[in-house]
């Protein structure tokens, strides 16, 4: 059968088995309204009082949004949020904005304009978190398995702290949003270090999965021993459409919006595949390796071992801030692996370097994307000059398949049964 696959901007057409499964995210209908559901949501809070209530006798506050990489909302949920701080006695020259940037770099101006909008751009006064900013960051305390808590100090000695952003299936820590917007949105690099080393990250796939994940589990107790009094967060189906909103605690209303998604996220799988074909769901998604590693991660989730994984990315930046060095100084992807036990999480992003050694390991990775021949070989995977080519290949190492196909890998949780 032909398929369109989302590729950069536009599509791209494959051929595939006609007994190939091919799962989609489902569809949600969109919401009528966003910015009067952000303020309903803010009014009727999970599991906390009103935010007034909460600011009521408070000197100031502070916010953390997120940075250009995950496009949210920011602008009607900081119009609400800043009405109810007001109506507390918190005015806007007593509210820092503090853009989550994690480990990534700065937010330009054009960018905090595009995030916020020209009049909060102009009027709040709006901090990027540099996670390598000694000078900047507080330590608030060690959590009870050890990890060294530094915070950006605008969020640590801020009398009420609020956290905003987007939920969705993550690779590591089972879904985006609440508690993550923290850790490591807003942690110093020492901390970051911590929580994406073993043992904290777990070694296979956590998309969807809350419970037994580390990685979950101590972002909450860093929220908790920072003392964050609220969040506000949108919930996303896999195709970019707002499909709800929850505003309260950083436990509660995080799972709520959770319960939200997964019934748009969630796929059921009769059992696990010998060839799986992933694409992130095109640009942004697919903009470079360092984000298209994120559909490998879901294709594991679903694949049998050593099965053969095609990835189908554009990579039009190429490998994007990520420069892949261990996996260009290995000789097998096991010394990454044995590596990473051993040094964790570096600054030049070597938990990717990682989590793509680990497919490797169990797995036969073709990918067609903009990416050299060289550049993929050196990777240790295998370069197809086209969409088909890949998939051919596929057929040819495991021909009695079944064919599996994530068109939109990174936005689907697969659930097996068997």
């Amino acid at each position: 059968m032909k398929l369109d696959l989302p590729y950069g901007t536009g599509k791209i057409a494959v051929h595939i088995p006609d007994d190939s499964c091919i799962a989609w995210p489902k569809k949600a209908p969109p919401l009528l309204n966003l910015e009067n559901d952000i303020r309903e949501a803010v009014h009727n809070p999970i599991g906390t009082p009103r935010l007034r209530e909460i600011a009521r006798g408070k000197k100031d506050a502070v916010i953390v949004i997120n940075d250009a990489t995950r496009p949210a909302p920011t602008e009607p949920m900081l119009t609400s949020i800043l009405e109810e701080l007001k109506s507390a006695g918190i005015s806007d020259k007593d509210v820092s904005v503090v853009i989550a940037c994690g480990n990534h770099r700065p937010a330009t101006p054009d960018e905090i304009r595009s995030i916020v909008g020209n009049e909060f751009a102009e009027k709040l006064k709006i901090l990027n978190h540099v996670a390598t900013d000694t000078k900047n960051m507080v330590l608030v305390g060690k959590t009870k398995v050890g990890t060294p808590v530094w915070i950006n100090s605008a969020v640590a000695h801020a009398s009420i702290k609020i956290l905003t952003g987007l939920i969705a299936p993550h690779h590591s820590a089972g879904y985006s949003g609440g508690r993550k917007s923290l850790v490591p949105g807003v942690a110093g690099i020492e901390t970051i270090k911590a929580h994406h080393s073993f043992p904290i990250r777990q070694f296979e796939p956590m998309c969807g999965k809350l419970a037994g994940n580390p990685f979950h589990e101590e972002a909450v107790r860093i929220a908790r021993l920072v003392g964050i009094d609220f969040i506000v967060n949108v919930v996303q189906d896999g195709y970019g459409t707002y499909v709800g909103v929850v505003a309260g605690d950083v436990e509660k209303a995080h799972e709520a919006g959770i319960a939200m998604g997964s019934k748009y996220w969630n796929i059921d799988l009769q059992h696990k595949f010998p060839i799986v074909i992933a694409t992130p769901g095109g640009y942004p998604r697919d903009i470079d390796l360092h984000q298209a590693q994120k559909a490998l991660s879901t294709a594991e989730m679903a694949a049998v071992p050593g099965s053969v994984l095609v990835l189908i990315a554009e990579c039009r930046e190429g490998l994007g801030k990520w420069k892949a060095s261990w996996l260009r100084e290995a000789t097998h992807p096991r010394d990454v692996i044995r590596r990473f036990e051993h040094e964790g999480f570096t600054e030049g992003h070597t938990s990717k370097d990682f989590m793509l050694a680990r497919a490797l390991c169990s797995h036969q990775i073709i990918i067609f994307s903009s990416l050299s021949p060289d550049i993929v070989r050196n990777l240790f995977m295998t370069p197809a000059s086209s969409p088909q080519q890949a998939i051919d290949e596929a057929l040819k190492l495991k021909p009695m398949g079944p064919v599996l196909v994530l068109p939109k890998a990174v936005n689907l949780i697969p659930r097996v049964k068997k």
